[in-house]
């Protein structure tokens, strides 16, 4: 919403200091690897902490080095990411900038943080194009590297009508293989057969790669069959499965769901009531069923919110509206209610 024009950044951000539960010890320093044999974590400042109880929560790493010419692509004007709060003012000013040509969206393949975001900035870049009166000039290409819209097929039919609505051109079973911001083309791959072809842009909203942090990837925690190297953990109970003095929650996670802050609001009273069964030697009763939410703003005042769980049907938190329909109502929860329950419930430790 930043990158769109929608919010501001200031609003997206808080000083570490002033989320702090009282009473943790605040150690200012980054983990650099987990010793679970030894029961440590050793720190990026040199120090050695021990702990008898481990919660592993470091969230997912950007790759802009997985795409050939990415990182250099992104210093230069017309390629952004909002994946990266400093660019998303490039993002906005691209937007506005640019009244006739092509815009490229991507999304690489793997899962990533948020997967709806590269298709809701497409969204609401083509409906303020429209806005403008410009949509008719623009050419509005999104890549995707799954074979539907989304997972879920009712979301997916409501996506298929925003696409029609704006007229974006969706390359599905795609991703983007190869950039150069300075010349502005993209060379896209259709995984179905091989081939590719090169696109010229105008401007380029790009989604990197992602994976768990290396530190992660390399270590004893990681999933040995997972070459994204996330924390291997029981998909119910979230506790690792080799060592059960240590749970896991969020993006680092090897749980199949979509990552979202949706689901780590799930995850962590299981991960909670898990640990202290764990801590007390009684079993371990909490179960996550795979909740996730994704709301995807389909334009510059309505909003789809997709939930769903390990089923991959829809798991509305709102029965009695139908949200598999984008809908005004739920951009105003997105505009000003999920960041109020992010701040000022999730943060706190209210639920």
């Amino acid at each position: 919403m930043v990158g769109a024009g929608c919010a501001t950044a200031a609003e997206t951000v808080r000083s570490q200091a002033s989320v702090m539960p009282k009473g943790a010890d605040w150690i200012k320093a980054a983990a650099e690897s987990v010793d679970p044999d030894q029961q440590s974590v050793t720190l990026s400042d040199g120090r050695t902490v021990g702990y008898d109880y481990l919660v592993v929560c470091p969230g997912i790493q950007l790759n802009f080095t997985g795409v050939s010419g990415m990182a250099e692509a992104m210093e230069t004007p017309s390629v952004s990411s909002n994946y990266v709060l400093e660019s998303t003012a490039k993002t906005w000013r691209n937007i506005q900038g640019v009244k006739k040509g092509t815009a490229l969206f991507t999304m690489p393949a793997g899962p990533i943080k948020c997967a709806g975001a590269p298709q809701k900035i497409a969204y609401l870049s083509a409906d303020y194009w429209r806005q403008q009166g410009n949509l008719k000039d623009m050419r509005v290409v999104l890549v995707l590297p799954t074979p539907g819209m989304f997972g879920v097929k009712a979301f997916a039919d409501e996506l298929e009508r925003v696409v029609a609505r704006y007229g974006i051109e969706v390359h599905k079973n795609s991703e983007l293989i190869e950039i150069d911001g300075e010349g502005r083309t993209a060379v896209i791959r259709d995984n179905t057969d091989q081939s590719t072809q090169t696109i010229d842009f105008d401007m380029a909203h790009v989604v990197p790669p992602q994976s768990a942090p290396d530190w992660i990837k390399g270590g004893p925690l990681a999933d040995p069959e997972n070459p994204a190297g996330y924390v291997e953990v029981d998909k119910n109970s979230m506790q690792q499965t080799r060592f059960p003095n240590i749970f896991a929650l969020g993006d680092a996670g090897s749980t199949p769901n979509s990552k979202t802050g949706a689901a780590v609001r799930k995850q962590y009273p299981v991960v909670v009531q898990n640990l202290q069964a764990q801590m007390a030697g009684t079993p371990l009763d909490g179960s996550y069923g795979g909740y996730a939410s994704c709301p995807l703003t389909t334009a510059r005042n309505k909003m789809l919110l997709a939930e769903f769980d390990y089923t991959m049907e829809p798991k509305p938190s709102f029965p009695f509206i139908d949200t598999t329909k984008e809908r005004r109502d739920m951009w105003y929860l997105k505009r000003r209610g999920l960041p109020t329950l992010y701040w000022n419930v999730m943060m706190k430790g209210r639920g």
